[in-house]
């Protein structure tokens, strides 16, 4: 099994992603409301009809994938120091009055405080919080604190902390092989941001937890993600070639006219979406990577940018794994559509300081596909925008969604 460095998963976000807000900004602003841990959401229910449009009649079932255990290495999610957290451009009395505000005890406060050491190349404070104390933290003052600490790549494992869309931790965990003593300790931990579900706690687990197949059984069910199976709808023999038009997209129109054709005729009229994709999007689908030796020599394992950009490729093109050739392809070779989203479009998700730190790729009524982080437990998903800019939304206040369209398409 080979174990890929933890660095692969932030290279990406350290290049594309703009350094924190301001520390007044973060620290000051109001505490945010208690946030419970089921809010009206839910990953669960019957296909549902999409909006029309060029692009046919789709419906869409939301389904759960997660990574096979023998691409799970035992030694997953290990830090190489104590969990600590970092705060930069902030003064210990600014610290203490962030940590009262999360809804934490002035004791507690206290303690996490007496622990802070200046940090010059932050020009800010990093702390190293009692372990006990973090692990009694209830929901609320976890989502408070977690949240802010996300808003720096420096706290890794709140930055890249697992997310899951659901109601409650029955969503993400139930069925899944772990014991009822891990579920027990893994459901304390969890928080909520938005509508996700999150689990920064590493550390926590490892601790607790030593045999090691139960810790690649909880990577695998923590490592859960919601996608969606699409199904087109083709009962009237007059569409064909309007479908053929747009699902045709990248010189594929007369071998997917055909496969259309033959749909009106089946029993029920539909066929699911991965057959209209463009191949190598098609042989990706709710797949995960398989990593190769040859891979670790990469500046990078496939990520969105690499995804975007080989959407309509038969073979992919690993130049764009550096993101300076992936940018300057981006700029160079397509163009912003502000209307009427295309089959292959992409989307340049856009942070406050104009910095592009996600792409993905516009599908049809709002669906996107979407490789979300370089991590080969990241799979390639359909999903909503909206689920997406869930996702990230803590990568800026105020995202901005660019599309871009091929020059030649």
């Amino acid at each position: 099994m080979v174990a890929v460095p933890r660095t692969w998963l932030f290279i990406l976000a350290a290049l594309l992603i703009a350094p924190w807000l301001a520390a007044l900004a973060i620290y000051l602003r109001a505490p945010a409301e208690a946030v419970p841990l089921a809010p009206p959401v839910s990953t669960a229910g019957p296909a549902t009809a999409l909006p029309s449009g060029p692009w046919g009649t789709l419906t869409a079932s939301p389904i759960v994938v997660s990574p096979p255990l023998e691409y799970v290495a035992a030694d997953w999610g290990r830090a190489s120091e104590p969990d600590t957290w970092y705060f930069p451009g902030t003064t210990p009395e600014l610290l203490e009055a962030f940590l009262v505000s999360t809804g934490l005890p002035q004791d507690q406060a206290a303690r996490i405080r007496s622990t802070a050491r200046l940090h010059p190349g932050i020009r800010g404070r990093v702390v190293t919080p009692d372990p006990e104390i973090v692990r009694k933290l209830p929901p609320d003052v976890r989502s408070r604190l977690y949240v802010q600490l996300a808003k720096s790549t420096l706290n890794f494992d709140q930055a890249s902390s697992f997310r899951f869309l659901g109601s409650s931790p029955e969503d993400w965990l139930g069925g899944t092989m772990i014991s009822r003593e891990t579920r027990q300790l893994t459901e304390q931990l969890i928080y909520r941001d938005g509508d996700f579900l999150n689990f920064a706690d590493v550390e926590i687990v490892r601790a607790s937890i030593r045999d090691e197949a139960e810790l690649r059984r909880l990577a695998k069910a923590l490592l859960r993600q919601s996608t969606l199976l699409v199904r087109l709808s083709v009962d009237d023999p007059s569409s064909v070639d309007s479908l053929a038009d747009y699902w045709g997209r990248g010189g594929r129109r007369i071998d997917l006219r055909p496969l259309l054709e033959s749909i009106v005729g089946a029993a029920d009229h539909s066929i699911d979406l991965v057959h209209l994709l463009p191949t190598l999007a098609r042989q990706h689908l709710y797949r995960y990577p398989k990593i190769s030796t040859g891979d670790l020599n990469k500046p990078l394992l496939a990520n969105c940018l690499w995804t975007s950009l080989n959407f309509f490729s038969t073979t992919p093109d690993d130049r764009f794994l550096d993101v300076t050739v992936a940018l300057d392809t981006l700029r160079r070779d397509y163009y912003v559509v502000e209307d009427g989203f295309q089959l292959g479009d992409i989307i340049g998700f856009v942070d406050d300081e104009g910095d592009l730190f996600h792409a993905a790729v516009y599908i049809a009524a709002d669906l996107v596909y979407t490789k979300n982080g370089t991590s080969p437990m990241a799979p390639w998903t359909i999903v909503s925008l909206d689920y997406l800019k869930g996702y990230y939304k803590r990568h800026a206040d105020d995202l901005r969604l660019i599309y871009h369209r091929r020059n030649d398409l």
